[in-house]
């Protein structure tokens, strides 16, 4: 039987491109670029911005800058140092976020954890372990949220967030949060500087 074997290749931006997008192994920007159609690749390092006019897939990605995506955004390893703007979902295994994202969708992945820099929102979050804190050098409430309305998950620790379901495993709802409703099955803990409309031990 015959194989078709697509080799795949490598793209390197050093300044401004424009793309039709497809199937490559190492995407290295530097600067700007534009892609009109889905990008998939392996490995994806980002220090400038992007802009993705379909879906988004890498296997393991380093982002220090900006990425804009019309469609959905998907991989193994998602490591966020700068901005994330979805139209779509996302879903990884591994998403770590020391930066500032807006996803309207759901961002979905096993292990989440969010150290807010900039505020951050998402229509829904879904995961194994979900870890939100703030970033406290040079910190200021408000200018730094997590905006989500449903979180859902096994181990949850959420600080500086409002929601309003959390529901999961065990659930700890420290400072800065306003939940209006918390559903826990084993653990619950609240901080002092929370705000919580009710909880519900299922």
């Amino acid at each position: 039987m015959e194989q078709q074997i697509q080799e795949r290749r490598n793209w390197t931006i050093n300044g401004t491109a424009r793309s039709m997008g497809g199937n490559f192994d190492k995407v290295t920007i530097r600067g700007e670029a534009k892609v009109t159609g889905d990008l998939d690749c392996y490995l994806l390092k980002l220090m400038g911005t992007l802009s993705v006019h379909g879906d988004l897939k890498m296997k393991t990605s380093k982002i220090m800058g900006t990425v804009d995506v019309t469609g959905n955004v998907s991989g193994e390893k998602l490591s966020l140092l700068g901005e994330l703007n979805v139209k779509g979902d996302c879903n990884a295994e591994w998403f770590k976020s020391r930066g500032a994202f807006h996803i309207d969708g759901l961002l979905n992945a096993g292990n989440i954890e969010v150290s807010l820099y900039g505020p951050c929102r998402a229509r829904e979050i879904g995961g194994d372990l979900i870890h939100v804190k703030p970033h406290f050098k040079l910190f200021s409430s408000g200018i730094r949220q997590l905006t989500v309305d449903t979180v859902e998950g096994d181990d949850i620790c959420l600080q500086y967030t409002t929601a309003r379901v959390v529901r999961g495993n065990r659930v700890e709802i420290g400072p800065g949060c306003d939940i209006e409703l918390v559903e826990y099955k084993t653990d619950f803990r609240q901080d002092a500087g929370a705000k919580i409309g009710q909880q519900v031990k299922l």
